[in-house]
């Protein structure tokens, strides 16, 4: 059964906390827990981050005590992103991987804003990170390990 939710692999976004570390910002009313982010200087909220603006990336949405995992933060209401690190497992979201795809696989920002994409050229420069369990055809979330 394909996952789609990040509740399907847990309640949380870092997968194994070990001391993670978040900055502050402000939903803009469509980022999810999950989606890669990027904090607009602009306006201090915080927008999906695509591979045509990887390099402003500020880290991954975080779950809300108010709002779990699978609800957009509200325009203006406070959030968090996980900055992620090396070597930590994170769930995020990523666009239909297509195919089942086994642990270890490539992961790396995608065209659509917040979303990560699967990737056969292991040395593609934009790698974020591998795949720490098998995703199958379907998935819209998963669990990686951060480069």
């Amino acid at each position: 059964m394909a996952k789609t939710k990040i509740s399907d692999l847990g309640s949380f976004i870092a997968v194994d906390d070990q001391n993670e570390k978040y900055i502050p910002a402000l939903g803009d009313g469509t980022a999810i827990p999950g989606d890669l982010c990027y904090i607009d200087p602009a306006d201090g909220k915080a927008k999906g981050t695509d591979v045509g603006a990887q390099e402003f990336f500020a880290g991954i949405m975080a779950e809300s005590k108010i709002t779990g995992t699978e609800t957009a933060i509200v325009a203006g209401v406070p959030c968090k992103l996980l900055q992620p690190k090396s070597g930590h497992n994170y769930r995020i979201r990523v666009d239909d991987l297509g195919a089942t795809v086994k642990h270890g696989a490539s992961i790396k920002f995608g065209a659509n804003a917040g979303k990560a994409v699967k990737t056969t050229n292991v040395l593609d420069p934009g790698i974020i990170g591998r795949l720490a369990l098998e995703g199958l055809n379907g998935d819209t979330v998963c669990e990686i390990t951060w480069v």
